[in-house]
C-alpha cells in the first residue's frame, strides 16, 4: 500500500483555504445583518432571485392598477354627483311644468315659471360643462372642449362633441369606461316615446321649447313638454344607475388587488428577507468555528527556529 506524501506546504494551503471559506461565510452573514435580506445579489440564490423579480413585477403592476382604480372612482364619483344634480334640476322643471299645466294659472304666473326654468337651464348647462382635474367629463375624448355652448344655450355642434369612451385598465385584460356618454343623458332620440327617432332633441332644446310655450301660454304644448322632460329625467336616472354599478365593480376589483398585493409582498418578504435571529446565531457559530480553526491551524504550521529560542 502506498500513501501520498503530504507536505507542510499542502497543509498550510489547505488550512488557508478553509479559513478563507469561513471568512466568506461570516462576510455573508454580516451583509445579511446590515441589509436585512438573505438574497442581496442573484448569485446568492438564483432561483430565489428570479422569484423576487416576478413578485416585484406583480407588485408594480398591481400598484398601477390600483392607481387606475382610484382615478376611475374619482372620475365616476364626480360624474355621478353631476348627473344627480341634473336629476334634481329636471325634477324641479317637471314640478314647475306640472304646476303650469293647471288651467287656473294666469299668463303672468306662467311667465314667472318660465323665468325660473331659464335659471334652471343655465344650471344644467353648468352641469354639462363640469370638469375634473381641468377636463370636461361629458365630452368624451375631447376633454378640452366644453360641450355646452352658453351663447346658443344648447350643446355645441357635432364637430365639437365626442361620445367616445375613455377607458382605464383596472386589472389584467379588464378595461372599464370612466366617462359618461353625454348622448345618453343630454340627448333623447325618442322624446315623444312613440318610436319615432327622427325628432331627436337635446334636453336644452326641450327646455327652450318649454320656456317658449310658457311665454306663449300654450296649454297643449306645455303638457307635451312635461312628457318630454320626464323622458330626459329617465335618461339621467338610467345613467346614474350605470355609474353606480361601475363604481361597485371597481371597488370589488380594488379589494381583489389589495388582497393580491398583500400576498405578493408577503411572498417577497418570505423569499428574500433574512431571519435576523437565525443569522445572528449562525454568525456566532461560524465565528466560534473560525476561532477553533485558527487554533488548530496554529499547531499545524511548522515551528520555526524562533519558537525554540523563546
Amino acid at each position: 500500500m502506498t500513501f501520498a506524501r503530504v507536505t507542510q506546504n499542502m497543509l498550510n494551503n489547505k488550512m488557508l483555504h478553509n479559513l478563507n471559506k469561513s471568512l466568506v461565510r461570516m462576510e455573508r452573514y454580516q451583509e445579511m445583518l446590515s441589509t436585512g435580506r438573505k438574497v442581496n445579489r442573484p448569485s446568492d440564490d438564483p432561483v430565489a432571485a428570479i422569484r423576487s423579480m416576478l413578485y416585484r413585477i406583480n407588485i408594480a403592476e398591481n400598484k398601477q392598477f390600483r392607481e387606475n382604480t382610484d382615478e376611475a372612482i374619482n372620475w365616476l364619483t364626480q360624474s355621478e354627483s353631476s348627473v344627480s344634480e341634473g336629476v334634481n334640476i329636471l325634477t324641479r322643471v317637471k314640478e314647475l311644468l306640472t304646476q303650469a299645466a293647471n288651467d287656473t294659472n294666469s299668463e303672468g304666473e306662467r311667465e314667472k315659471i318660465a323665468d325660473e326654468i331659464k335659471k334652471l337651464r343655465d344650471q344644467l348647462g353648468a352641469v354639462a360643462n363640469t370638469t375634473y382635474v381641468g377636463k370636461y367629463i361629458f365630452n368624451g375624448e375631447k376633454t378640452s372642449i366644453p360641450p355646452y355652448d352658453e351663447a346658443s344655450q344648447d350643446l355645441k355642434p357635432a364637430s365639437d362633441l365626442s361620445f367616445a369612451e375613455i377607458q382605464l385598465e383596472v386589472s389584467t385584460g379588464i378595461k372599464i369606461p370612466i366617462n359618461v356618454d353625454a348622448s345618453k343623458i343630454f340627448i333623447n332620440d325618442d322624446p315623444n316615446n312613440d318610436g319615432d327617432t327622427s325628432d331627436s332633441t337635446t334636453v336644452f332644446k326641450a327646455l327652450k321649447d318649454a320656456i317658449a310655450h310658457l311665454e306663449a301660454n300654450d296649454d297643449a304644448n306645455i303638457r307635451n313638454d312635461l312628457k318630454v322632460i320626464q323622458g330626459h329625467i329617465e335618461n339621467f336616472l338610467t345613467e346614474q344607475a350605470s355609474i353606480g354599478a361601475r363604481v361597485n365593480r371597481i371597488e370589488l376589483i380594488q379589494n381583489r388587488l389589495d388582497t393580491q398585493n398583500y400576498g405578493n409582498e408577503k411572498m417577497l418578504s418570505d423569499n428574500e428577507d433574512a431571519d435576523l435571529a437565525q443569522v445572528i446565531m449562525d454568525l456566532q457559530n461560524n465565528e466560534n468555528i473560525h476561532r477553533a480553526a485558527l487554533a488548530a491551524g496554529s499547531r499545524i504550521i511548522q515551528p520555526t527556529l524562533l519558537d525554540f529560542l523563546r
